[in-house]
């Protein structure tokens, strides 16, 4: 393909006229035109400009097949996203998980001291497993800006079934976990172990349900191939950059009010000798941490 096969090709990929080109890289339309019939030829900074704005080498640009870069190996695809679907689910599940060793722990009497630093290290674990994974699709998606769709339809509707599947079954195990928290307050303590055996496994029931929401929601999107190649345009991460600094805020709330969940539980432990029902200030952060989550959503929608 020649240089200006290959810019009307990005152009039409990322879904933007003639005009809107020239207007970001301010030019006129006609310079756009005759770029594109190869009539003339842009000068080096328009070049690089392109090369941003389209994802692409300059090397493809000037003299590859634009077409055919757009196709990257599908196994891959699908490896990747799975990895990265399991990352975070993972991340997900650890911070309950974190939650449900202190309070197991609290149950048989270790010292508080141990107690917390074992729930730091799964709660630590999946924060650093999602910051990972993160990162590492960050990275994938600048690389392969675009996937050209290669899953069969009976693959999408097994999808879309098995999604349905994780999701009524997931629900299901949310409010068996809320049933359990109920019916604990009737049930007697066992041997050594005190009530709070009984939160810790509400807290890793309820995880776990969260956990498999999460991968099966993730799941389901891998299988939207267009929905990612939209993502990868310059207007999606144009509106992404933009959107950093909410994400950021909502990142930084967490970590201030998870700081403040154990500053409280120390408090309360080592001052007052309310180790229990001090616990109480983990499963209040992880909720607090959500909200903060859904109201930074609906902030950017808004």
């Amino acid at each position: 393909m020649s240089l200006g096969e290959n810019i009307q090709f990005y152009r039409k990929k990322v879904g933007v006229t003639q005009e809107q080109l020239a207007e970001r890289l301010e030019v006129s339309r006609q310079s756009i035109s005759k770029w594109e019939s190869n009539t003339t030829y842009p000068e080096m900074d328009k070049l690089l400009q392109m090369c941003e704005m389209f994802s692409c080498s300059l090397d493809t640009l000037l003299r590859g097949d634009a077409e055919s870069a757009t196709v990257e190996d599908t196994e891959k695809y699908d490896q990747h996203m799975d990895g990265f679907s399991r990352a975070i689910s993972i991340g997900v599940g650890l911070l309950f998980f974190g939650v449900s060793v202190l309070l197991f722990l609290m149950s048989i009497k270790v010292m508080m001291p141990l107690s917390v630093a074992a729930m730091l290290v799964f709660v630590v674990s999946g924060i650093l497993a999602m910051t990972y994974a993160g990162m590492g699709h960050d990275a994938y998606t600048r690389k392969h800006p675009n996937i050209r769709p290669f899953y069969t339809e009976d693959q999408i509707e097994d999808s879309e079934r098995r999604f349905r599947l994780t999701m009524t079954f997931s629900i299901g195990l949310m409010f068996g976990s809320v049933l359990w928290l109920v019916l604990s307050f009737a049930l007697p303590t066992v041997g050594i172990f005190g009530r709070e055996l009984y939160i810790a496994l509400f807290l890793l029931i309820l995880g776990i349900s969260i956990a498999i929401m999460t991968y099966s929601g993730m799941d389901k999107d891998k299988f939207d191939i267009e929905k990612y190649n939209r993502s990868n345009t310059p207007e999606a991460k144009l509106a992404e950059a933009e959107n950093t600094g909410e994400n950021s805020a909502v990142g930084k709330w967490c970590g201030v009010v998870f700081m403040l969940a154990i500053g409280v539980y120390l408090v309360l432990g080592f001052g007052y000798h309310m180790w229990h029902p001090g616990w109480i200030a983990f499963p209040v952060a992880i909720f607090l941490c959500a909200i903060g989550a859904i109201v930074g959503g609906s902030g950017k929608k808004a």
